[in-house]
């Protein structure tokens, strides 16, 4: 899995590379990504995002559904 990341940052000349799951990663995983500069998101802290994503979207939302325009 890091061979491929480290091949795709390289290729696509990223800045970062990330591995995304909605489960957890080993200490092995965390080891092997911390010495190779990849960065893991693991179950907690992608629902945290998806979290701070949903309220950053969500309350634009409520004021546009809650206006009324006259016709």
């Amino acid at each position: 899995m890091f061979q491929e990341v480290q091949g795709a940052r390289t290729h696509y000349k990223a800045s970062e590379a990330w591995v995304v799951t909605n489960s957890k990663f080993t200490q092995q995983a965390f080891q092997l990504a911390r010495s190779n500069g990849v960065r893991l998101i693991g179950r907690e802290e992608l629902i945290e995002m998806l979290l701070q994503m949903k309220e950053k979207v969500s309350p634009s939302r409520k004021v546009n559904a809650g206006t009324k325009t006259s016709a």
